[in-house]
């Protein structure tokens, strides 16, 4: 498989590279190689088994290589002629590139050719040392051009994160990552993101479980946690040519739901109409002032931040004569004169001492824990009845009067 960037090339190189000076193309047209790897020392050139002695004493041979590109151990992208060997008929040689020190990174272009002593250059006769180079001739055993791809770094490090606790389950996900490439300038070269490879472990729980191999990030979601037990996720990039990232992780645990705060008594007060006292048989209206309003507390367990919020949801209404009503929403609140009031009652006996007429307040309460700037919750805590401060509430027996006109 070769990745997108190497297709894209034309055979002959990147573009700018022009064919060396004194190169022979006549058998050359054909055998035009490409390698894409993940070694800088590119152990799988075609060209490095194919030096030979072509002829016998006197006519001996040189073989020599012309390099573009982005190599580690020359000075320049171009490098010109280098003298790679020296042979002798009828033996067979070797060479590559950590023969000599040399690593390829990116892309890098290779041209392979010979030159006869005996029979000069193939595109014409010449002899080393007169004044222009000879013709050299292209290599016909194996591929005297070669385009070489070398894309020897991993990914960058994907970051797994936690996306969502609750008091039993834990989820992770990573955003996607980018291949790094290799090489500088022109000659970079990447070969693209491949898969990413994840799994789960759990601190109790031996070995690793849940592994796969996805094109893209995906959710992963432990369930059924028990409290103080740690989950990690780990994740791995791979690119094309096979370059991993190291392990990257990130772990968690459930959270456990913090303890109700004790929230006191409101600064809220009853407050009655007719006042200060009323009349057996005709009805009082009630209410709460200032209206109930949302709490909140903040508290550190184990380390976790938590924010703990108190919503009022009714008013459980108690007139001191052994009737009670619960209201719901705002409108339990009570309405303030002239306005009728819902909590609105008829008492039926005089009471010189008063009633106590009282109000609970019922609040929904939630709790949202915190790590670091990341926000889980809410989640339910369940409610709790808090008090307001209760009025003492006499009421009288109208006596009727004759008036005379």
């Amino acid at each position: 498989m070769l990745p997108a960037p190497a297709r894209a090339q034309s055979s002959w190189g990147s573009a700018g590279y022009g064919d060396p000076p004194g190169w022979c193309t006549n058998l050359s047209d054909l055998w035009i190689g490409t390698v894409v790897t993940n070694d800088p020392l590119v152990g799988t050139n075609p060209e490095q088994d194919t030096f030979y002695g072509f002829h016998a004493n006197p006519g001996y041979d040189d073989w020599y290589g012309f390099f573009y590109g982005d190599f580690r151990g020359i000075p320049n992208d171009a490098s010109g002629w280098v003298e790679l060997l020296h042979e002798t008929y009828p033996n067979h040689y070797h060479w590559n590139f950590a023969a000599s020190g040399w690593a390829v990174h990116g892309h890098a272009k290779e041209y392979i050719a010979y030159y006869n002593w005996t029979f000069g250059g193939q595109c014409g006769l010449g002899r080393r040392g007169w004044g222009t180079p000879p013709p050299f001739m292209a290599d016909q055993y194996g591929y005297p051009v070669v385009d070489i791809y070398v894309d020897s770094v991993p990914p960058f490090p994907p970051r797994p994160r936690v996306t969502a606790v609750t008091p039993s389950a834990i989820s992770f996900t990573w955003d996607p990552v980018s291949d790094r490439g290799d090489g500088a300038g022109a000659d970079y070269f990447a070969a693209g993101m491949d898969h990413y490879v994840s799994w789960l472990t759990v601190s109790d729980r031996p070995g690793s479980f849940d592994l796969a191999s996805t094109p893209s990030p995906r959710v992963v979601q432990l369930a059924n946690l028990s409290p103080g037990e740690i989950a990690c996720v780990h994740v791995e990039a791979v690119d094309r040519l096979q370059n991993t990232t190291a392990d990257q992780s990130v772990c968690g645990s459930p959270i456990v739901p913090p303890p109700m705060p004790t929230w006191g008594l409101m600064s809220v007060q009853v407050v009655a109409n007719p006042a200060p006292r009323g009349l057996v048989g005709l009805e009082s209206w009630f209410w709460l002032s200032p209206g109930p309003a949302s709490l909140s507390s903040a508290q550190v367990v184990r380390g976790v931040r938590y924010v703990i919020d108190a919503s009022p949801v009714s008013v459980q209404w108690d007139y001191g004569d052994g009737a009670s009503v619960v209201l719901a929403g705002s409108a339990g609140y009570g309405q303030a004169y002239p306005v009728r009031s819902q909590a609105a009652h008829a008492y039926e006996a005089h009471s010189q001492a008063g009633y106590l007429v009282g109000a609970a307040v019922r609040y929904a309460v939630t709790w949202t824990a915190y790590e670091g700037a990341t926000a889980f919750g809410p989640y339910q805590l369940g409610t709790v009845l808090i008090d307001s401060m209760p009025l003492r509430y006499p009421v009288t027996q109208a006596q009727p009067e004759l008036i005379e006109t």
